[in-house]
């Protein structure tokens, strides 16, 4: 008999959800753009879902970034997405330096010249995209 209460770390009667995650990671590891949302109520198991692809698409090498909504942050505008892109960010400064300049390369062609409206958001974008000029200020008009 055990005296203490142990929950297993086994995911049990989500293997389809775990499996169209994964198949989308597989799908994207080929080139592909995606983007997953999960949805669903309050405590049916949407962040062990998310966290049981974790260790898969790490061990192959991808990035794995994730955002929550909670209802500490409804306020916040895209709270859950500034979450993910900051977990992205860190993840990119661990690279070696030419994988950085890569990525730098990229976001600047992605963000244009609102660069600095990113970083005033994910302020350690700026350690790799470097400073930016001033965004333009829009009227209220």
């Amino acid at each position: 008999m055990c005296d203490r209460f142990i929950i297993p770390d086994k995911l049990y009667g989500r293997e389809t959800e775990v499996s169209t995650l994964l198949q989308a990671f597989e799908r994207v590891s080929l080139g592909a753009t995606e983007m997953m949302l999960v949805a669903g109520f309050s405590g049916i198991g949407k962040t062990v879902v998310v966290n049981e692809i974790h260790k898969p698409i790490v061990r192959q090498r991808g990035y794995f970034i994730k955002g929550k909504y909670d209802q500490f942050q409804r306020n916040i505008p895209f709270s859950a997405f500034v979450q993910a892109f900051r977990d992205l960010i860190g993840q990119l400064l661990t690279e070696s330096d030419l994988q950085i300049q890569q990525w730098r390369n990229k976001i600047l062609e992605a963000v244009g010249e609102n660069g600095q409206v990113i970083i005033e958001v994910i302020p350690k974008l700026s350690r790799i995209i470097g400073e930016q000029p001033p965004s333009i200020e829009l009227s209220n008009k």
